[in-house]
């Protein structure tokens, strides 16, 4: 199979003849570090190093590493998002760092060495303050048909559709609950939620409105004819935490969250004919049927340390339900600190539990962060590689 089919077969819960890999998402990636690390151990140069994403501090993988890993998928960035290593920062009272379209301040403290930075959390909440919902409606919400972003990327998807066979995935077009924890700050949307849900609804309804925008103008631009030029959109969402959902299901997340995001994905699916992967962190078994039943076809990142997540368990009550997308090996423990041959068995025993019957796509758990060994990277992808085979 070519990549493209090998991918949307797994989808479809069919067998392919390899399990498909990504590397290189928006939660499938690597540390700028980590990145240069392994490129310096496995040979490869990099001409031009770039940012995919500034806050995660992610790298945007080269091709010649890309076929290194056997990766099947290629993420569809504009070339305009796509930033160099001397990207500048703003500077705002205790912090530096940079503003999203939201308003949101993603930094560390100001008087911080930028080397020293492994990544950006909100610092500055622009909702934080807010007490009703009028407000909300009032707030300078950004334009999502703003075509500003998008530049290059029409051309970019006709070269990735017309000259290779991968599948293609777009980053993510939409975050709804979850972006209201960093527009009101974490601890204040979880008082919320419970206190004065009017106000995370009509926040999430905002939200929604600007990601169906822009998800619809991404779309647009690459569009030929009756197709577009992708298989899979990324949606964030996190719901959960290691131990469990961070809100009761029946009393917060059906009435509250869920109306909200299963629209949402509803209106991807009827905007082009695509697979939702839907990321959400954490143990989130209780999650599951919601999402399979909400129109996501994938769930990432299959965080196999969280309770409740080990992997042959998962695929036994789980996998007819929704793919699979990640669970590769344990990326706070095992990619870490563990020794190569530990992170070859874990990844070995792993995919035997999750491929059978397709419904899996390897990657990473979450990005490889900065403190990751090249060669245990190297053993994680290599031990993958060998063992993604069916027949």
């Amino acid at each position: 199979m070519k990549s493209r089919e090998r991918v949307l077969t797994a989808l479809n819960h069919q067998e392919p003849d390899k399990v498909p890999i990504d590397f290189g998402g928006n939660q499938s990636g690597i540390h700028i570090k980590a990145y240069k690390r392994l490129l310096d151990h496995l040979g490869i140069v990099d001409d031009e190093i770039l940012y995919c994403d500034i806050i995660q501090q992610l790298a945007h993988p080269c091709e010649e590493l890309l076929q290194r890993f056997e990766v099947d998928i290629r993420w569809l960035r504009p070339p305009a998002s796509l930033l160099p290593e001397d990207f500048p920062l703003e500077v705002e009272g205790r912090f530096q760092g940079i503003r999203d379209q939201f308003g949101v301040l993603w930094g560390d403290r100001a008087e911080k060495d930028i080397e020293d930075i492994l990544f950006y959390d909100p610092c500055i909440h622009p909702l934080r303050d807010v007490t009703t919902v009028q407000e909300i409606r009032e707030y300078d919400w950004p334009d999502g048909t703003d075509r500003t972003p998008f530049k290059g990327l029409r051309e970019q998807a006709r070269k990735l559709r017309e000259r290779t066979h991968y599948a293609i995935a777009a980053p993510p077009l939409g975050c709804i609950f979850e972006y209201t924890t960093f527009l009101f700050g974490f601890t204040t949307a979880l008082r919320h939620l419970l206190r004065n849900p009017e106000l995370i609804i009509a926040t999430m309804e905002e939200l929604e409105k600007y990601w169906i925008d822009y998800a619809t103008t991404y779309l647009e631009e690459i569009q030929f004819g009756d197709e577009h030029y992708v298989n899979i959109i990324a949606v964030n969402g996190d719901l959960a935490v290691q131990t469990g959902p961070m809100m009761n299901i029946e009393r917060i997340y059906e009435p509250v969250i869920k109306p909200i995001e299963r629209r949402f994905a509803q209106r991807l699916h009827h905007l082009a004919d695509v697979k939702i992967n839907y990321h959400c962190c954490g143990s989130i078994v209780d999650f599951i049927p919601h999402f399979s039943e909400m129109g996501y076809d994938a769930v990432n990142p299959v965080q196999i340390g969280a309770a409740d997540m080990e992997p042959c368990s998962l695929k036994q009550h789980y996998g007819a339900m929704i793919t699979f997308w990640g669970g590769l090996c344990d990326t706070q423990q095992t990619l870490p600190f563990g020794s190569p041959n530990q992170i070859r068995k874990e990844v070995k025993d792993n995919i035997a539990c999750l491929k059978p019957g397709g419904g899996y796509i390897v990657s990473n758990i979450h990005n490889i962060t900065a403190e990751v060994p090249p060669e245990n990277v190297v053993a994680e992808f290599d031990a993958a590689m060998k063992h993604r085979r069916y027949h």
